[in-house]
């Protein structure tokens, strides 16, 4: 068994790490939570579009892990198997979230009309607004793949579903991601196909 004040450096690999914090390394779990803390909050935060939720959902997905790591498969890749973890916990937020939910729709097209009344729109936000309308689960495949860097394969896993879905997701969300940021932009199709990206 690991002594739990054994350290570690950063190119101990996710999956010994893990072992090792299953078996008492309270030093290698600190390194996973720093290694991916970043990425578990940006993913929480792009699902529920809540910075302080995404922080306090963190921390509950963090303890999910911390508690599930004995279910660990050495195996696998921990990277796919962790955001499995953090989507499911944002899927279940999402429902508690769906039950309360009274005038999100409406609150959602206030700001798309407030949006178009600003001359000067940051491109971020046009960005973030795009992904904010893919649905799902189009959106939850581009932010795997396209913003947290999974490869398909870790991104299939960590969601369940065979690549080749995950794939055609991925490709569909980019469709929507497209059209929608086109809409938000004010760049129709044909300037974006003529005139490029200038």
């Amino acid at each position: 068994m690991s002594s739990p004040d054994l350290h570690f450096d950063n190119t101990a690999s996710d999956e010994m790490l893990a072992a090792e914090a299953t078996a008492g390394s309270r030093a290698a779990f600190e390194l996973l939570v720093e290694r991916y803390g970043g990425s578990v909050v940006s993913l929480l935060e792009r699902r529920l579009r809540d910075h302080h939720l995404a922080l306090d959902l963190a921390q509950e997905a963090w303890v999910r892990v911390f508690h599930a790591l004995s279910q660990f498969d050495p195996g696998r890749s921990f990277r796919a198997w962790l955001f499995s973890i953090v989507v499911n916990a944002a899927r279940d937020e999402g429902r508690r979230r769906e039950r309360s939910r009274v005038v999100s729709l409406e609150e959602f097209r206030e700001s798309l009309a407030a949006k178009e009344d600003r001359e000067h729109t940051d491109e971020r936000a046009v960005i973030e607004e795009s992904l904010d309308c893919v649905d799902e689960p189009f959106r939850t495949a581009l932010l795997l793949v396209d913003i947290e860097g999974l490869s398909y394969d870790e991104a299939a896993t960590s969601i369940d579903v065979a690549i080749g879905t995950m794939k055609s997701r991925v490709n569909r969300g980019r469709l929507a991601f497209r059209d929608h940021w086109l809409r938000l932009s004010g760049t129709s199709a044909k300037e974006q196909t003529i005139g490029g990206h200038s």
